[in-house]
């Protein structure tokens, strides 16, 4: 299970309104900030809590005038996820070799540590979820960014709760993905989180083979609406199925194209290593 958590841990054009996007028809398109945010997550470019809670209300306070409650309430669910994210990154999963940042110094006793930070991370998760509820709650059906960004914040719940949390609500996660790509079929990171199961789960509730199929399938895809954390997340998603494989030397390939996305990313130098380990025995 440790394994699992620590795997779905991992896992990811300029329009009007200060808005970032690939495409302008985007169900609720990403302000410029939060995508700064975003991007400072995933290649670790953020060096201190202060500067991360600066990016984050800054976030927040990017919605644009124009946007209806739904849309706000998307872009909220966004800032609260990524902000948990970015605070669940200093627990300690024991695989990363990696010091943690300065947020978890104030604490000695590494598991009362780790309890703290995740506690902390699920309150984001928690708000992201309850945002998400209500914008899904204001337009039923055709919510797809909603659905999205909900089956993201229920997925980094699983990494954070008990195991009884995760039987209780990880089948919402592939579920609500599928809903939102029936409205919304192009939608990336509701592909992502229609898959990922596969990739990640342990035993016999994953499927290493079925997953990287459909990863790939994604990857060559380039009708989808994809963001530069979709491409990182599916490219790291196939990179780990060769790993849990065994297939350290097709694993490494494909960590170091996730460098070629996000190059600072440490959990991914960390995996490279862990295959050149493997590698050299």
């Amino acid at each position: 299970m440790k394994k699992f958590k620590f795997a779905v841990l991992i896992v990811l054009a300029f329009c009007a309104a200060g808005v970032f996007a690939q495409v302008e028809n985007r169900d609720v398109p990403y302000t410029k900030v939060l995508f700064k945010l975003i991007e400072g997550y995933f290649n670790h470019e953020i060096d201190s809590r202060e500067k991360a809670e600066t990016l984050y209300v800054e976030a927040i306070e990017s919605c644009p005038e124009s946007y209806d409650e739904y849309m706000r309430e998307t872009h909220l669910s966004r800032c609260d996820y990524y902000f948990g994210m970015y605070i669940m990154e200093t627990y300690d999963l024991t695989q990363l070799e990696h010091a943690l940042d300065d947020t978890s110094k104030e604490f000695v006793d590494p598991v009362e540590q780790n309890r703290r930070i995740k506690a902390e991370a699920t309150k984001y998760f928690d708000s992201s979820i309850e945002h998400a509820k209500i914008a899904m709650n204001l337009r039923g059906e055709n919510s797809p960014d909603a659905m999205t960004i909900y089956t993201q914040a229920l997925s980094a719940n699983c990494t954070a709760r008990t195991v009884g949390y995760v039987l209780a609500n990880g089948l919402k996660i592939a579920q609500y993905a599928k809903k939102a790509l029936k409205v919304d079929p192009k939608n990336a990171t509701a592909c992502f989180s229609s898959a990922a199961q596969s990739v990640y789960a342990p035993g016999i509730f994953g499927n290493a083979t079925k997953g990287r199929k459909k990863m790939l399938e994604f990857i060559a895809d380039e009708t989808l609406v994809k963001e530069k954390f979709d491409h990182f997340n599916f490219t790291c998603a196939v990179a780990y199925t060769y790993y849990r494989q065994n297939k350290f030397e097709e694993a490494k390939v494909w960590y170091k194209k996730c460098q070629d996305i996000f190059p600072e990313n440490y959990a991914i130098k960390d995996l490279i290593s862990k295959c050149d380990a493997k590698l050299n025995k």
